[in-house]
């Protein structure tokens, strides 16, 4: 799977609007009342997590009605969904304007393939810092209930290990047994974890310096180039 594989995924996620309810509100009170629920929802997933979460929390924490909310979310899972689809478009967006051109050799549109590497998950971590949209919808993204084999995830490595296998040098003896899948992986899932502790100690904040530590040690470990 490469970066199309993610764009397939974004546009098959269901976010259809409920159903329930009755008549058609302006615009832009849908607008920000949609926006409120997908804010109070971000939050609650991330501080207790999918299953913990209740409707009623979100409707509460939201000020609107339920009615409102089924209006615009069909259950709890279309909400999540709608998250999940929201970091999904993100990696679609952040890997594409880095791959512009074809990898060749090492270098891709004129930057070198490890410099795109460096800026794909530099970008990453500012949008999950910065945005509780997408920091809720990169970890409802390893929900069984939410993705079914976490297609996102899977799709997600696959596009970074193509850059991986033109940024990282195997040379060095001790890591030639180490294939660019893996290397990719690791570095994914290791993203994954910063992103995951951030959150559990209430630190969003430091999601950006834990994956400059990341990708210090790992490219170091790799073999590869500094960041800069």
């Amino acid at each position: 799977m490469t970066i199309s594989a993610l764009r397939d995924i974004a546009c098959t996620i269901d976010t259809t609007p409920g159903t329930r309810g009755r008549g058609r509100p302006t615009q832009s009170r849908a607008a920000a009342t949609r926006d409120a629920v997908v804010g109070a929802a971000a939050a609650h997933f991330t501080s207790v997590g999918y299953t913990a979460a209740s409707v009623s929390d979100i409707v509460t924490d939201s000020r609107i009605t339920k009615g409102a909310m089924y209006f615009h979310f069909s259950s709890k899972k279309a909400v999540a969904q709608y998250l999940v689809r929201v970091w999904c478009e993100v990696l679609v967006e952040t890997i594409t304007t880095a791959t512009a051109t074809a990898i060749g050799d090492d270098v891709v549109g004129g930057r070198s393939a490890h410099r795109q590497l460096v800026a794909v998950f530099r970008e990453l971590a500012w949008y999950v810092e910065n945005d509780p949209r997408v920091r809720a919808g990169l970890l409802l993204s390893f929900e069984s209930d939410v993705d079914e084999n976490a297609r996102v995830y899977r799709a997600w490595t696959s596009a970074v290990t193509v850059i991986v296998e033109h940024a990282i040098p195997l040379r060095d003896p001790a890591i030639t047994t180490i294939t660019s899948v893996g290397l990719g992986e690791s570095l994914c899932s290791a993203f994954v974890g910063a992103v995951q502790v951030a959150s559990s100690l209430g630190e969003p904040e430091s999601i950006g310096r834990r994956v400059e530590d990341l990708l210090t040690l790992w490219l170091d470990t790799a073999g590869s180039q500094s960041l800069d």
